[in-house]
């Protein structure tokens, strides 16, 4: 999935996190815009614990001292980069359920839909993913801004997911449906930290498998079986 970075507006007010100087002035905007960037390309290439200032400064065109600015130390930058991310997917998925395409379409095309945004997510963040899991080893609640998220997408899936099941007659209480969602983002993260096989997260497949289950599990007809790969799925190598 497209990966976007909150506008100016976002940025300013974004709640102040420990470690991480306000953001006044429109140069400054553009560093701190800048390194979060880099932050996240770090994050797709190599171990966050691997990354240096001075690399993430370099390739955001400042200096270190222009990420001292801003920045106590890597855990503090670590930690608006998990919550940028997290606003900027919360925003793409409120843009994306209010589409008129989503509200129209059929019941399993709405699935499907989930699990396209949601496989995007993980394998558009899965640095993220990694890093939060190693970070919480160490560090507690590094994992809550992961938590949260998945908190509140499902959230947003049941009360477009709710009225609809409603019509079919099938049970449509929040908790059946986030139940429902849980077996997909743990079946996500599964994929991005430990990678068991056979199913990858880059499995072409992967979005109609979920939807299947998700057709399976609510009960909807039209989850299409995913075609059958000739040679095996390649597993992703970091």
């Amino acid at each position: 999935m497209e990966r976007s970075l909150m506008s100016g507006n976002d940025v300013a007010a974004m709640p102040q996190l420990a470690g991480v100087a306000p953001v006044r002035q429109p140069r400054s905007e553009a560093t701190f815009r800048a390194l979060i960037q880099a932050g996240r390309k770090a994050l797709d290439e190599k171990f966050f614990d691997e990354v240096t200032i001075e690399e993430i400064a370099r390739a955001a065109g400042a200096s270190v001292g222009a990420f001292y600015g801003r920045f106590a130390n890597k855990e503090a930058f670590f930690s608006a980069i998990q919550e940028i991310t997290v606003a900027d997917i919360e925003a793409q998925l409120n843009a994306q359920l209010a589409r008129p395409e989503v509200e129209a379409a059929s019941d399993a095309q709405f699935l499907a839909a989930v699990a396209k945004f949601t496989v995007g997510v993980f394998r558009g963040h899965r640095g993220l993913y990694i890093a939060s899991f190693k970070h919480s080893s160490a560090r507690p609640g590094a994992w809550s801004p992961i938590r949260r998220l998945g908190y509140k997408a499902s959230g947003l899936f049941a009360a477009k997911l709710a009225p609809r099941l409603r019509k079919l007659g099938k049970p449509a209480s929040e908790r059946e449906i986030r139940i429902g969602l849980q077996f997909m983002n743990g079946l996500l993260v599964n994929a991005v930290l430990n990678d068991p096989g056979p199913l990858s997260l880059d499995d072409k497949n992967m979005e109609a498998y979920i939807t299947r289950l998700l057709c399976s599990y609510f009960g909807i007809e039209g989850g299409r079986r995913p075609r059958r790969a000739k040679s095996g799925s390649r597993r992703a190598a970091r």
